[in-house]
């Protein structure tokens, strides 16, 4: 199946002008984009809609001008997600408006939202009977840099992510000066595209269901789950500090969770709790909003550290930046740099360096931003990469895009069964991200297919919670609803005689309460009568378990296993302690244990 380009999601709208004079004070629409927007007055005043295809479907825009200006741009319907599509639309609403110019370069990061954003404000402006072509040959307008912006600080971090956050807030809360840099024009990193679940051992709800855990229980299936390659002593420092850091995360990032835990592939029990929206954004926008408010923390976004500054004695002191918008140049004077940039799944070219098979043909969950900058830029300077062979692929991903599919969690809600394209099961739907990776690959097509019903999809709350995505699925042929079992087989190939059986069979397991097939592992539910799902998906790279090498408290080893003064590292940037294969949920815990010590490691060299 060939990929989705960006310009398949963007289709013209089609575009009213409301003609009439409107008296604002009372009439004009509360859902608005754009923080800083100028409220409109006046008798000229008259609204405009446009609409276009966004990454979540239809969204319409209101244009009020006042003559030929722009007044206000009031989002009408959307459903681009959130802390990605919306921080891109506020973005580019004020960068319009201020301006009063339609050329404006697309948000990175969000860049199927910004198009769909920009299209329907243009169609709006060509209602009005003005020339959106005309406004887009104006002066270019680019996001201000931050105000207050000191090029010698403290502490410099790189990549604004949730070990970016994490490692910013808590050296800032040290009292220390901090630039936090982000190549993109959004912040979040994969964090922010993730479900956002926590690995927590002991946790509340745990206790609350009777379910036994530890510590030591959740070091070794981490352990074990990668295979004995990670470091045992990296693994203890995140198992320990997971607690901590949830409580970091809930008293002074403001985070809310949902009232239940999860079971993942590869744990022992189920120990991971989710955030509030079930999404990485019930962190990022938390976290974001803790940093904006301080004053000793500045967030440098379109930003791209480009070489670390070393002294005499190959001590960290500085970072040489870019703005990739306007071009300027900053060299960053510091006591103390945090890499917090990602990983490389982003990268095809580095990811085939280190492991052939991760070719081109495989997609990538990940963000654009995650292509191992800061992993050239650290060994440039002596620090040692490790484990960079080790590349996991996320097994239920959209088989059209590569894109994580938040629907294929009914699988991880226990209501699904995972099948090929001649009706059988051929994996334990629980089993750890590389073992059912592996399995869909030697499957006709290199597809697998989710079966589930109406009463299972009930029981949940992913069709309301992924709304967007639910209907693009369904839209594109990649989910199908039938009343029975061949209604939903024929459209996607799958032999519906022989998945009858399986599921007859399924269900007799789930009477019993045992799979002699698979030994499926958590709450075992039937699929009994329709309407029934059938969901197409394939493996995409998600997550690279090597990187800088570390010890236990951050620091960024090099070749001989010694410390770079004034270098720290966390989240996935950092290698060797996931092994071959990270069990899911484990990563949340990680970048906030290791970001928080990063930052106040670094903060105590300030």
């Amino acid at each position: 199946m060939s990929n989705l380009s960006r310009r398949n999601f963007i289709a013209g709208g089609a575009v009213a002008a409301l003609g009439g004079t409107l008296a604002l004070a009372g009439c004009a629409p509360t859902g608005k984009s754009g923080s800083g927007q100028k409220g409109a007055s006046g008798e000229g005043a008259r609204a405009w809609t446009g609409t276009a295809n966004g990454k979540g479907g239809e969204l319409s825009v209101e244009v009020i001008t006042e003559g030929d200006s722009i007044a206000r741009i009031n989002l009408v319907k959307s459903r681009e997600s959130y802390g990605v599509g919306t921080a891109a639309m506020d973005v580019l609403t004020d960068l319009v408006i201020d301006n009063q110019t339609l050329n404006v370069d697309m948000v990175t990061g969000a860049t199927v939202t910004s198009m769909a954003f920009m299209s329907a404000v243009s169609d709006a402006i060509d209602a009005s009977g003005m020339k959106s072509s005309e406004w887009k040959k104006r002066d270019r307008a680019v996001p201000d840099e931050p105000s207050g912006l000191e090029e010698s600080v403290d502490v410099v971090v790189v990549g604004a992510g949730g070990a970016g956050y994490a490692a910013a807030l808590t050296a800032a809360g040290a009292g220390k000066k901090v630039v936090l840099l982000e190549k993109l024009g959004i912040t979040g990193g994969d964090t922010i595209l993730s479900g956002g679940a926590m690995a927590v051992p002991n946790n509340w709800f745990q206790a609350k269901a009777g379910i036994a855990d530890s510590v030591e229980k959740m070091a070794e299936d981490m352990i074990v789950g990668g295979d004995h390659v990670g470091d045992p002593a990296l693994v203890n420092v995140i198992c320990n500090g997971a607690t901590e850091a949830l409580d970091w995360l809930i008293f002074e990032g403001g985070v809310a969770w949902q009232p239940y835990e999860r079971f993942f592939g590869g744990h022992s029990v189920a120990r991971s709790l989710i955030p509030e929206g079930n999404e990485g954004s019930g962190i990022i926008c938390k976290l974001e909003k803790r940093a904006e408010d301080l004053k000793n923390l500045v967030i440098c976004r379109n930003t791209k550290a480009e070489e670390l500054v070393t002294d005499a004695s190959g001590a960290v002191v500085g970072v040489k930046a870019t703005n990739l918008l306007t071009g300027d140049a900053h060299q960053f004077a510091c006591k103390a740099v945090v890499l917090s940039a990602g990983g490389f799944g982003s990268n095809v070219e580095m990811r085939m360096k280190y492991n052939p098979e991760m070719d081109e043909k495989i997609l990538s969950t990940d963000s654009v931003g995650a292509t191992g900058d800061c992993h050239v830029m650290a060994e440039k300077i002596g620090a040692n990469l490790i484990d960079m062979q080790y590349i996991q692929t996320y097994p239920t991903c959209d088989a059209q895009t590569g894109a994580l599919l938040y629907v294929g969690n009914m699988r991880l809600e226990n209501r699904a069964i995972c099948i090929n394209k001649e009706g059988d099961r051929f994996v334990e739907e629980m089993e750890r991200r590389d073992v059912i990776s592996n399995a869909i690959k030697k499957q006709t097509d290199g597809i697998g297919y989710m079966l589930f019903n109406q009463a299972g999809l009930d029981a949940t709350d992913i069709a309301t919670v992924n709304a967007a995505e639910f209907d693009g699925l369904m839209a594109r042929n990649q989910l199908v609803k039938g009343d029975t079992i061949e209604a939903v087989c024929e459209p996607l190939g799958v032999d519906a005689a022989e998945l009858a059986k399986t599921v007859e069979k399924w269900n007799g397991y789930c009477k019993d309460g045992k799979d002699p097939d698979f030994n499926y592992r958590a709450a075992m539910h039937p699929i009994e009568g329709g309407p029934y799902y059938l969901l197409a998906y394939k493996p995409s790279v998600h997550y690279t378990m090597g990187g800088l090498h570390i010890d236990t408290d951050a620091r960024v080893l090099d070749g001989a296993g010694n410390p770079i003064p004034g270098l720290f590292a966390a989240g996935e940037q950092a290698g060797h302690k996931m092994g071959t294969n990270r069990l899911g949920s484990c990563s949340i815990t990680d970048i906030f244990v290791f970001g928080r010590i990063a930052g106040a490691n670094a903060a105590a060299l300030a």
